[in-house]
């Protein structure tokens, strides 16, 4: 694998860093890997934007996150320094390593403010006001804590989920999941279905006697009534019946 140029170092040194572990190769990795930040961006429609900076394919690239959040920053638009890395793991093993690293200057605004708010509040409430000091390093200490690791796991989370969600690149670089043993599946015959049963039949007309078919006329309309036969059964029978007549 290539070796880092001089000048082209990473930032995972005080930063946050993810990785994940795939099997095909490292150029297949880069460029899932480098996908994956413009994947998150565009999904978190603003909240989260990524730019390339430098790319050394298939080693590593450099890239510039901006997080903005009405919670987590509260409308700042907070930067993070970004670095991706592609390493060998093993034989057709892969990792790719995300690491971000928080830009102060971009976090100073938010940190000041939280203190000139906990300052605003402490001259409306005595209680925060003998402890102001101790509110305001407490909550600038709580921002930049935020910033410099809370907000940063959260977008190497996206692109973490991204670059396991996305579509494998050509070559087979694909995220190597546990995969269990087939089952073996014996198809069951279908059972039969049932026959229905014949619809009844007429007792038979005995000659001409018109009593005898009269007769069987009212034992038909009793199966009618009953249900067994339908009343267009019912009147094709009478009708054949009365024409023995």
């Amino acid at each position: 694998m290539p070796q880092m140029t001089r000048g082209f170092t990473g930032v995972s040194s005080g930063g946050v860093s993810k990785q994940a572990t795939f099997s095909g190769s490292a150029q297949d990795a880069f460029s899932q890997a480098s996908n994956a930040i413009n994947a998150a961006s565009n999904a978190s429609k603003g909240v989260l934007t990524s730019q390339l900076i430098a790319q050394q394919p298939p080693s590593a690239a450099r890239f510039e996150t901006i997080c903005k959040s009405t919670w987590s920053t509260l409308g700042f638009a907070i930067k993070y320094d970004g670095d991706l890395q592609i390493q060998p793991a093993g034989p057709n093993q892969v990792t790719a390593r995300y690491s971000l690293k928080l830009q102060w200057g971009s976090a100073m605004g938010l940190i000041i403010s939280q203190g000139v708010m906990v300052l605003i509040a402490a001259m409306f409430n005595w209680a925060i006001a003998a402890y102001a000091l101790f509110f305001i390093i407490g909550s600038m200490a709580y921002t930049a804590w935020n910033l410099s690791s809370n907000v940063p796991e959260k977008a190497l989370t996206e692109f973490i989920k991204h670059l396991q969600g996305g579509t494998p690149a050509t070559g087979g670089f694909t995220q190597q999941p546990f995969q269990p043993a087939p089952q073996q599946f014996t198809p069951q015959p279908a059972a039969p279905a049932p026959t229905p049963a014949p619809a009844p039949s007429a007792p038979p007309a005995t000659g001409g006697d018109a009593s005898a078919i009269m007769e069987q006329i009212k034992q038909l309309g009793s199966l009618r009534d009953a249900g067994v036969l339908t009343p267009e059964e019912f009147e094709a029978k009478k009708a054949e019946l009365l024409k023995r007549i």
